[in-house]
């Protein structure tokens, strides 16, 4: 009969084994999808990024500068639709996620054909209030 200790011992070298397998082909499957489904990804914070952008393909210069003027007066919910259908983007993430600087900050990132294209905007119309501590 095997011992409830061995048992034990046995169950979580398991998980161990389980939890790092799970956690590395999660990201290999992701470093692969990033790179064969997109052929390149640009940071639009990058400086001179939009104007390398406006050369090599002005198609997707005038819809990132149109999303880059409209996606404050769009509701955080509604943006990936809203990229979705107004220019054809694809993979949008726009997480409801608010970094903690100021002005307080956003990641905004979507892929126009084989392109992802990742950008910080700067939200104007968010304000922090001091809660006092009760």
């Amino acid at each position: 009969m095997v011992s409830k200790r061995v048992l034990t011992a046995v169950a979580a070298v398991l998980w161990a084994a389980m939890a790092g397998c799970a956690t590395s082909s999660a990201t290999d499957r992701g470093a692969v999808t990033s790179t064969n489904a997109l052929g390149r990804s640009v940071d639009l914070n990058e400086s001179g990024a939009l104007e390398a952008v406006a050369r090599s393909n002005p198609v997707h210069y005038e819809k990132i500068r149109r999303i880059l003027d409209g996606i404050l007066r769009q509701p955080d919910a509604s943006v990936p639709r809203w990229i979705q259908a107004n220019f054809d983007g694809r993979d949008v993430t726009y997480a409801p996620v608010v970094l903690t600087s100021h002005p307080p900050k956003r990641r905004l990132s979507f892929a126009l054909d084989a392109t992802r294209y990742e950008a910080i905007i700067v939200l104007t119309k968010v304000r922090g209030d001091i809660v006092p501590l009760r």
